[in-house]
């Protein structure tokens, strides 16, 4: 039995260290995937991450934004044997953006405290006022995250009276190695869709195409409302729209609509 997703060609963007599971689960269902990483994950210095983690502990809270964060930041603390808190103090509380983050926070024996209901900096920001029944004045609040990432969170959380500091902790950069890679991949055909997983990885295919146009083309599948905004500000047709902010939401979302499009074609 074929799969829902038999005789599709989708081209997935996601960093080279994070495509495997996307990769797979498309794969199951039949797609021809072609990957061309749009970007790649650099760690800042460990000179900068250091003085950082020896003073996590006087935070209230340790925000992760995501699961490169959660992982640069906390292998580091282990490497340092830092138990992220003081003498006689406890360890700040964790916030992880949506469940791959919780989960990589876990592995390494972390528990979290707040998981939002909507996987991005507005839902964060939701669900921590409610439960702080919008009393957040002096918590402080550690950001670990890309040097790129949007301001919006920090930003609204001082407005609201917390003390927060931003650490960038990696940058995402353009891996120069995809420039020709996503040349070939179009000149071979055309795929059927683009799937983008952040806002990044939208911005970033556009410094890799040589024909803009070419790849704009192609209708593209977003990781929810914030990508879907970046990649229609960039002139692409957003065909899918994933309602959940994850890897499974997108996946099913692609299986939807290209289920849909079959049913169209028998017409």
């Amino acid at each position: 039995m074929s799969g829902p997703l038999e005789g599709r060609r989708i081209l997935v963007t996601r960093s080279r260290a994070q495509v495997g599971e996307f990769s797979r689960l498309l794969r199951e269902a039949g797609a021809d995937v072609v990957e061309i990483p749009a970007i790649e994950i650099v760690p800042r210095p460990n000179r900068e991450l250091d003085p950082c983690i020896a003073r996590a502990h006087r935070f209230d809270w340790l925000f992760f934004t995501s699961v490169n964060g959660a992982e640069i930041f906390l292998s580091r603390a282990r490497e340092l044997d830092s138990p992220l808190s003081g003498k006689d103090e406890p360890s700040p509380r964790i916030c992880a953006i949506g469940p791959a983050t919780a989960r990589r926070v876990q592995r390494f024996g972390r528990e979290v405290h707040l998981v939002p209901a909507r996987y991005q900096a507005e839902g964060v920001l939701e669900a921590f006022l409610e439960l702080h029944s919008n009393q957040i004045e002096d918590l402080s609040i550690l950001i670990p995250r890309a040097s790129q990432a949007r301001s919006l969170l920090p930003r609204e959380l001082s407005r609201y009276g917390a003390r927060v500091e931003v650490v960038p902790v990696y940058d995402t950069v353009v891996p120069e190695e995809s420039r020709l890679a996503l040349k070939q991949a179009l000149d071979t055909g055309t795929p059927d869709l683009i799937t983008f997983t952040s806002s990044s990885t939208v911005r970033h295919l556009m410094k890799l195409a040589t024909d803009p146009d070419a790849v704009r083309s192609v209708p593209c599948a977003a990781i929810g409302p914030i990508t879907a905004a970046t990649a229609r500000d960039y002139g692409f047709q957003v065909a899918v729209e994933s309602r959940e902010s994850t890897i499974p939401g997108l996946f099913g979302a692609i299986c939807g609509y290209c289920d849909r499009k079959a049913d169209w074609s028998r017409i």
